[in-house]
């Protein structure tokens, strides 16, 4: 029995769950890609092509996809109004909607586990954790960049520098570490000097630059 050569498709939406199709024809255009995905009217969505070099290039409806390469062709189907452009170390991306978690844009770029996203600005650079949500919203065209996360990161309390664990702390471990007077209680310093007081159990996951301060149970500042 002679059986059809099958060429084998990914695609997904915005959620990034891939689901597999076979097709048999190897050379298909970007609306076939949208039924696939029941995405209708096709002209409410972007068509992406996840290039094996991480690059995202766009697929107009009439446009034919040649699937001969070896490999499965991975595509996303995303309903958005248009396409953000970015890069991620030289690699050219562009996203129908406006922000993307940090670990989707590593996934696109094939980042490797031990790499960090960063975006790099006027006003210094800017790291993001995975499950940070990032805007790619930006006029112009947003620039980032992966490196190497650092096993450690330095934080301060009360302007004493402190290097620390990349990971996960619970308000206790911090009191521990800062060697806070008993019964006072740790606050964390927002960007915009805002004083936001941790709770019992409450993990932080801390970063670069961090700054805490604490106050006595009464709510006076120490």
């Amino acid at each position: 029995m002679n059986k059809e050569k099958q060429f084998e498709v990914e695609w997904s939406d915005e959620t990034f769950e891939f689901r597999t199709e076979h097709i048999a024809d190897g050379k298909i255009v970007g609306a076939q890609i949208g039924e696939i995905a029941k995405a209708y009217p096709i002209e409410d969505f972007a068509i992406l092509r996840h290039l094996k070099s991480g690059e995202l290039e766009s697929i107009r409806p009439a446009e034919a996809v040649d699937l001969a390469d070896p490999g499965v062709e991975r595509f996303f189907v995303v309903k958005g109004p248009s396409n953000n452009r970015f890069t991620v170390e030289g690699r050219s991306m562009e996203w129908p909607q406006n922000s993307l978690a940090a670990k989707y844009i590593k996934f696109l770029a094939n980042a490797g586990q031990d790499q960090t996203l960063f975006l790099d600005t006027d006003d210094g650079d800017i790291e993001f954790d995975d499950e940070d949500i990032v805007d790619l919203s930006s006029q112009t065209v947003e620039r980032f960049e992966l490196r190497k996360a650092k096993r450690t990161v330095t934080v301060y309390y009360k302007e004493n520098a402190f290097e620390l664990e990349r990971r996960k702390w619970a308000t206790e471990e911090l009191l521990a570490a800062f060697s806070v007077p008993a019964g006072y209680k740790l606050d964390l310093i927002s960007g915009d000097g805002e004083f936001t007081e941790l709770k019992p159990g409450e993990e932080v996951k801390v970063r670069d630059g961090m700054e805490f301060s604490s106050h006595p149970p009464v709510g006076q500042s120490s």
